[in-house]
C-alpha cells in the first residue's frame, strides 16, 4: 500500500515541478517580446520632476535618474553622470524614457517571479528528500 501512495506522491511531485518549469518558460518568452517591444530602460532607473524658478514662473521638467553614473555628460562623453535631461512633460524624450522605464518595470518584476518560482521548483525536491 505505501508504494501506491510514494508513487502517487512522486507522480503528484513531477506534475508539479513540471507547471512550475512551464510557467518559467512562459514568464521567459514575456520578457523576450518586451525587450522586442523597444529598448529597455537601464536598471535602477526611475524619472524624477523637478522645480524651476524664472521671472514669476515656475517651470517643471523631468530627468532620468540612476541609481550609479552611467549617462554621458553631453560636453564630455568620456565623463559620466546620474542624470539624463528629459524636458517638460509630455516632450518626446520624456514619453520615451516612461515607455523604456515600463518595460523596464515589467521585466524586473517578471524575473522577481521567476527567481521565486526557481526557489519553489528547488523546494519540491529538496522537500521530497526528507519526507
Amino acid at each position: 500500500m505505501s508504494s501506491h501512495s510514494e508513487l502517487k506522491t512522486s507522480q503528484d511531485v513531477h506534475l508539479r515541478a513540471k507547471q512550475i518549469k512551464s510557467l518559467i518558460r512562459s514568464l521567459k518568452q514575456k520578457i523576450k517580446k518586451i525587450e522586442r517591444e523597444g529598448e529597455v530602460a537601464p536598471a535602477n532607473c526611475h524619472i524624477i520632476r523637478y522645480q524651476v524658478n524664472g521671472k514669476g514662473t515656475i517651470y517643471w521638467y523631468y530627468k532620468l535618474q540612476a541609481a550609479e553614473s552611467i549617462f554621458p555628460i553631453a560636453t564630455n562623453n568620456e565623463k559620466k553622470t546620474k542624470y539624463k535631461y528629459l524636458g517638460r512633460a509630455g516632450s518626446s524624450a520624456h514619453i520615451d524614457a516612461a515607455e523604456k522605464l515600463t518595460r523596464r518595470n515589467l521585466i524586473d518584476e517578471l524575473e522577481r517571479v521567476i527567481q521565486s518560482l526557481t526557489e519553489s521548483y528547488l523546494d519540491i525536491y529538496i522537500g521530497t528528500e526528507t519526507e
